[in-house]
């Protein structure tokens, strides 16, 4: 039994490291107009992050540069040009740099959906999140 509850510990914190890094990106593009354009440059898409069952919708049109909780499952899905579904460890590992987002797919730790092109400009937003969550 004690081994079970151990795993949900591990489990949940992986699940609140991942949110607080969501949160922190969240707030870094509200803050950073800099960055935001930068992203948004670079991405030109919608980025949704499904991340222990809960969606994230990182919109990176032109304009726009802004990440939302999504609610509903109708909500931010439909318009993705690009799905990304992993475990709250798995994104923090890619956030850390101990594990790579190409390695991650061919592991099967991060699924992707959609725009293989999108997938591949991944590292720019990784690194945004890093490099202002150490600060």
């Amino acid at each position: 039994m004690a081994i079970k509850k151990v795993r949900f510990e591990t489990a949940k914190t992986s699940t609140s490291a991942s949110v607080a890094l969501l949160e922190q990106l969240k707030e870094n593009l509200d803050k950073d107009a800099s960055l935001r354009k930068d992203l948004e440059n670079t991405i030109k898409g919608i980025v949704v992050f499904v991340i222990d069952g809960e969606k994230w919708c990182l919109d990176l049109r032109p304009g726009k540069g802004k990440l939302s909780r999504v609610d509903s499952e109708k909500e931010g899905g439909d318009q993705a040009d690009i799905t990304l579904t992993m475990k709250g460890s798995t994104f923090v590992a890619l956030v850390s740099g101990k594990i790579g987002s190409q390695t991650a797919f061919l592991t099967r730790k991060l699924k992707i959906k959609g725009s293989m092109g999108l997938a591949m400009k991944l590292q720019p937003i990784l690194d945004a999140v890093k490099l202002k969550a150490s600060m």
